[in-house]
């Protein structure tokens, strides 16, 4: 955006700021055509200046989500694979909830996807079997059960990949504990709790 467009906007949004209402909630189709547009035109940043300019009865930090985490052409679709699966339990074990962080070792992943997937998956099979995500046990069971199946699944032991940054590289390192290999679907928490005792 240039320098112009950007202190005229200013003026815009100081006037306009007092007489609109803010939206909240879902956002529309329309909503999410004017952000693309805009973005397209002038790039990202200054989230509210932007908001108000691109004509979005919105708060800076919605609109800055929301092209972050949904509209960004960067953003990756759909589910997330076995491999970003095993990734994601093996920097958590080394970094914890350090969403961020994880996210730049999965390209096109958002730290809020990854936040929602733990959260969702692995916190849900932690209160199944009747233990703390963070405790021992738990984290056994990740290590020894859930992550050499995910391996499994993917069809470990994976071969060295030539590229240092490749998610195949980053997981085939993980065939360090790849001994205890179970049988079964890794979504089926049943033998566990009889096989840790977690009652």
């Amino acid at each position: 955006m240039d320098v112009k467009t950007r202190s005229s906007c200013g003026a815009k949004m100081e006037r306009e700021e007092e007489r609109m209402e803010l939206k909240r909630g879902a956002w529309t189709v329309e909503e999410d055509f004017k952000l693309i547009n805009y973005v397209s035109i002038h790039g990202e940043g200054r989230w509210n200046s932007l908001a108000t300019c691109a004509g979005l009865k919105r708060r800076g930090k919605s609109c800055r989500l929301r092209w972050l985490n949904y509209l960004s052409p960067d953003v990756r679709r759909g589910n997330i694979t076995l491999e970003e699966q095993l990734l994601i339990l093996q920097l958590h074990t080394r970094w914890g909830n350090r969403w961020s962080k994880i996210a730049q070792h999965l390209p096109g992943r958002t730290d809020n996807e990854i936040k929602n997937y733990w959260r969702s998956r692995v916190q849900k099979h932690a209160k199944q079997l009747k233990c703390d995500v963070n405790s021992k046990q738990f984290q056994d069971t990740l290590r020894y059960q859930w992550m050499p199946r995910l391996i499994q699944r993917i069809g470990a032991p994976l071969p060295p990949s030539s590229s240092s940054d490749s998610i195949g590289n980053q997981v085939s390192s993980l065939t360090d504990f790849t001994d205890y290999y179970n049988h079964g679907d890794d979504t089926d928490f049943s033998f566990l709790q009889h096989q840790f005792n977690f009652n």
